[in-house]
């Protein structure tokens, strides 16, 4: 089985019985981007980004999980630095970049996340780019939309399979390429980037 294939079963896989996670209350917009690490976490960033300007926040949230390391700190404007202050004061490994705050994950990361989301009154992207498991699919049903990030060579029927994976959710799923211009990669990874999906 191709790497690609084995990723998309991985999407795909039932998990243990999971049981219906409770939402924590939240007014701002949530998403969930599937994906390898290289093109997730960018479409990831930007998108973070995006739901930022459209629901004119400060500052947005950015958790990456399985994450190997923590992004260095970078520029970061004041709303941003607000929110690290904010989930650092709940033992949460947060840095500034640009405009986001980034929360990279490793080992707990599903369970950090869902404390990480009940923290903040901000528009949050939860990136991941491991496999599915029962605290991964906890996450989905408290998104208001989940995004697959898919190369352009990707077999269709694997991709729809894995479209098809995530139906039992009822939350809307995206499907779309990893962004592919240089610029657009570093300017989301910087925490600048701004993404709209389709309505």
């Amino acid at each position: 089985m191709s790497g690609l294939a084995e990723r998309a079963a991985a999407f795909v896989a039932p998990s243990p019985a999971h049981e219906p996670a409770v939402a924590p209350p939240r007014f701002a917009p949530r998403a969930l981007v599937l994906g390898t690490p290289r093109d997730a976490v960018p479409v990831a960033a930007a998108l973070a980004g995006g739901l930022r300007e459209q629901d004119r926040a400060a500052g947005a949230v950015l958790i990456t999980w399985p994450a190997p390391e923590a992004p260095r700190a970078a520029l970061g404007t004041p709303g941003a630095s607000r929110l690290v202050a904010n989930l650092r004061s709940r033992s949460l490994p947060a840095v500034a970049r640009g405009r986001l705050a980034w929360v990279a994950l490793d080992a707990d990361g599903p369970d950090l996340a869902r404390r990480a989301l009940a923290v903040v009154a901000v528009p949050a992207v939860v990136a991941v780019t491991g496999p599915r498991t029962a605290a991964t699919d906890e996450l989905f049903a408290e998104q208001d939309q989940i995004v697959l990030v898919v190369p352009a060579d990707a077999d269709p029927r694997l991709v729809e399979l894995a479209r098809d994976g995530l139906a039992e959710w009822n939350v809307p799923v995206t499907v779309r390429g990893p962004l592919l211009n240089p610029g657009a990669r570093t300017t989301a990874l910087a925490g600048w980037g701004r993404l709209r999906l389709p309505a």
